[in-house]
C-alpha cells in the first residue's frame, strides 16, 4: 500500500465515511475487544484507552501483549518520537543506541524522566512491519497519541518515522536544521517539529554529529535553557 493510500485511509475514518467502514481492514465493531469500550483510536481520551485499543487488536490476532506507548513523563511538554525498536530493546532506543540518546539528552540538560518518547512502532510488536493492516490502525493510534499528549514541541527521528507520520519520502538530511509546523488531522493547533538524527544513524556516521549538536543547541534555546 502506498503512503498516499494510508492517509486517505485515515482521513475517511476520522470523518467516519461510509467509504472507510467499507474498507476490509476496518475493525468490526460487534468483535470489538476493548477494556475501554472505545471503536477507534480517535475516539480514546487517554493513553491507556489507546493501550487497552491496542491490546484488544493483538487478542484479535491471538496474541495477549500488553503495550506500554509512552516511555517517561506523559506531561512534558516535549515529545520525542523514534521510529522502530530492536527486538532485544527493553526500552524504546536502547543498548547503544540507548547510551547515545541519553548522552544526546543529558547535554542539553535532559533526561528520559522529563520528556515523552514514543517510537511509531510500540516496543514488543516489530514483527508487525510489513502488516498494513496494523501499520494503519497504529498510525492513527500514533495520531491521536500526539493530540493525547499535546506537546509544544515534536522532535521526529528517523526516516521511517518521517515518513509515517509526515507522509513524506524526505530523508533526516534534507529536514534537519529547521523548525516547522505538524498537526494531526484531528489537531487545529500545531506543534513546532523538529527533526533530529537518530542514533544509529550517528553512531554509523561520526561526522553528522556537528549537525546533531547544532540541533541539539536549538532544541534547548526553545526549551528556555
Amino acid at each position: 500500500m502506498k503512503q498516499i493510500d494510508y492517509q486517505k485511509n485515515i482521513l475517511l475514518e476520522l470523518m467516519n465515511l461510509e467509504e472507510f467502514q467499507q474498507k476490509d481492514f476496518v475493525e468490526n465493531k460487534t468483535e470489538q475487544i476493548t477494556s475501554s469500550n472505545i471503536t477507534s483510536p480517535s475516539k480514546a481520551t487517554s493513553i491507556n484507552q489507546l493501550e487497552d485499543f491496542l491490546k484488544g487488536e493483538l487478542i484479535k490476532l491471538n496474541i495477549d501483549k500488553s503495550i506500554k506507548l509512552v516511555e517517561g513523563d506523559k506531561n512534558s511538554r516535549i515529545l520525542f518520537f523514534y521510529g522502530k525498536c530492536d527486538i532485544s530493546d527493553t526500552k524504546i532506543i536502547d543498548n547503544k543506541n540507548g547510551e547515545l540518546f541519553d548522552k544526546m539528552l543529558s547535554s542539553i540538560k535532559l533526561d528520559r524522566k522529563q520528556i515523552s518518547l514514543a517510537s511509531y512502532i510500540p516496543r514488543g510488536i516489530g514483527e508487525f512491519e510489513n502488516d498494513h493492516k496494523m501499520i494503519t490502525t497504529l498510525q492513527l493510534i500514533n495520531y491521536r497519541l500526539i493530540e493525547l499528549i499535546n506537546p509544544k514541541y515534536l522532535i521526529i527521528m528517523s526516516n521511517y518515522c518521517i515518513k509515517m507520520l509526515l507522509a513524506a519520502d524526505l530523508s533526516s538530511m534534507s529536514l534537519r536544521g529547521k523548525w516547522f509546523d505538524f498537526n494531526t488531522p484531528n489537531d487545529v493547533v500545531p506543534k513546532k517539529c523538529r527533526v533530529l538524527y537518530e542514533p544509529s544513524l550517528l553512531i554509523n556516521n561520526p561526522d553528522l554529529k556537528k549537525d546533531a549538536w547544532e540541533d541539539l543547541k536549538e532544541i534547548k534555546k526553545q526549551l528556555g535553557g
